[in-house]
């Protein structure tokens, strides 16, 4: 949501969070302690321990504001006109294997593909001689990769401040990597 690292919102139905046992432990989130037990504080008190993260909360509420201003459903219909322009371009890049759903609204702006032969680490740092940031690994779903048979993917995002211009740079340079790398075409 754009906002600072360190910062999230835990939103659930009040019925639940009541029920729910907190699962961190600190400051502000009891209400009173003795050596054998304790007594939760008032929803949303309970679920927040230690120090707030009040510069955190500062930039969320800025974030969301912002994102407010700009609409919802604006931001939507950009990211995908962007991923179904990423998606298209990708499909017409030989050695390029996108994983998960070809209809590209699936993909929630971020495309997650390898090249054939290639690392996708090696493709993350090409890309970044070019000025293209991109994420590469196994995403923190090693069991999924490991279904999938591989042991990292490349991944490409796109969100409503990207342009156009910006997805045709990309392909056109993702399109070089196997080259780049001694590959051929």
């Amino acid at each position: 949501m754009l906002a600072p690292f360190g910062i999230g919102v835990l939103y659930a139905r009040r019925d639940l969070l009541e029920e729910m046992p907190p699962f961190l432990r600190g400051g502000e989130m009891i209400e009173y302690v003795t050596r054998t037990s304790a007594t939760y504080a008032e929803l949303p008190h309970k679920f927040e321990a230690g120090t707030v993260n009040a510069a955190g909360a500062a930039g969320l509420s800025a974030a969301i504001d912002y994102l407010d201003m700009v609409g919802y459903d604006y931001i939507r219909e950009r990211e995908e006109k962007l991923a179904s322009l990423m998606m298209e371009k990708l499909s017409d890049i030989p050695h390029v294997r996108v994983y998960g759903s070809k209809d590209p609204l699936k993909h929630c702006g971020i495309i997650t593909f390898n090249i054939d032969g290639c690392h996708p680490h090696d493709v993350s740092s090409v890309l970044d001689t070019e000025n293209i940031a991109i994420r590469a690994g196994h995403h923190c779903a090693q069991p999924l990769m490991k279904y999938m048979g591989v042991g990292s993917t490349a991944r490409a995002s796109v969100y409503f401040y990207n342009t156009e211009e910006e997805v045709e740079r990309f392909a056109d340079r993702l399109s070089m990597v196997r080259s780049w790398l001694g590959y051929g075409d």
